[in-house]
């Protein structure tokens, strides 16, 4: 769930979480199963958080919801039998520990971009410490936003009363695998605190973990964001007079087109029923304030967020 702190206590947060975290290179014919969630390293007995279990079904090509329901024993026996096949491909894994838990388990072409990393340079380029930003973090992800609200604008010309919305620049890693890092445009609405995420269109901002390229082209991407983000207030302003025929058949067919599950549909079908209306900008508004869900998990708001920044993106004149 999002909060609200100075990026000073989110380094401190995110400093204190990382304190046992290590990185280990480890080779696979010293890898064995005792079950889904616990296994053997080198001779130490660890577990295995969900992060990893995910991890190792994708690269042993178990399907993870058949490992989930198998008793313990036949856990094991998949696991070992095809951990044992990897050994002959492959020499070693990179492994990335939280203590004596194992959070993932990557290949060698695998670059590691620790959240700290990121924090880092932030501060190296600027950002005062003592700002105000919005920050999620669990298990799989950290996602940090920084609003600027001097260049706030208003999207309500026209209709009296003011609605602003603060652009910004948002942050998102998964030290897990989860997703790439990314840094991407971010609007904040005030009135309904809702978010909106939008990739920038003239220049690469999602840097997937196999190269060093998201901190070499730090301070570029983040230029080319802010200004990106001046050009997509025309389309926030033009989303007001885009007409929809049928709302909730947009948000399903939205839904569907982004991959959302059910439920997920479901609560931004009744976040629409909060603040109705037969325009882009409501439908836009109907995911953004999905991702406020209490329910939903740091990768699934930030999803609902980016879903609103792509249809914003189809806001044309």
């Amino acid at each position: 769930m999002t909060q609200t702190a100075t990026l000073e206590t989110v380094i401190s947060h995110v400093h204190q979480q990382s304190i046992n975290h290590f990185d280990e290179t480890i080779p696979v014919c010293e890898m064995s199963f005792d079950d889904l969630e616990n296994m053997w390293v080198s001779g130490k007995r660890v577990e295995v958080l969900p992060s990893a279990q995910k991890l190792f079904a994708n690269r042993l090509r178990v399907p993870f919801s058949y490992l989930n329901r198998c008793p313990a024993e036949l856990q094991a026996e998949n696991l070992n039998y095809w951990i044992e096949q990897e050994a002959r491909q492959r020499d070693t894994f990179f492994c990335r520990f939280d203590g004596h838990n194992l959070r993932a388990v990557f290949t060698d072409r695998y670059r590691p971009l620790d959240n700290m990393e990121i924090l880092s340079q932030l501060i190296q380029h600027g950002f005062d410490p003592s700002t105000k930003v919005q920050y999620a973090i669990d298990e799989g992800m950290f996602l940090v936003k920084i609003p600027e609200y001097a260049r706030a604008f208003d999207v309500n010309i026209g209709y009296g009363k003011l609605d602003e919305i603060v652009p910004g620049v948002s942050f998102a890693n998964s030290e897990v695998g989860l997703l790439a890092f990314s840094i991407e445009a971010f609007f904040y609405r005030l009135i309904c605190t809702n978010g909106l995420i939008a990739k920038t269109s003239s220049t690469v901002s999602r840097f997937k973990h196999i190269s060093n390229r998201g901190l070499e082209n730090f301070p570029e991407t983040l230029g080319d964001v802010i200004e990106d983000s001046i050009r997509k207030q025309e389309q926030f302003k033009l989303s007001r007079y885009t007409n929809v025929d049928d709302p909730i058949r947009s948000i399903e067919s939205f839904s569907q087109r982004f991959g959302l599950s059910q439920s997920e549909t479901e609560v931004v079908r009744q976040s629409y029923y909060l603040e109705q209306g037969a325009t882009m900008f409501h439908i836009i508004n109907a995911f953004t304030r999905a991702a406020q869900d209490s329910n939903l998990e740091t990768l699934q708001a930030y999803r609902l967020e980016k879903a609103g920044g792509q249809i914003l993106a189809l806001v044309r004149p």
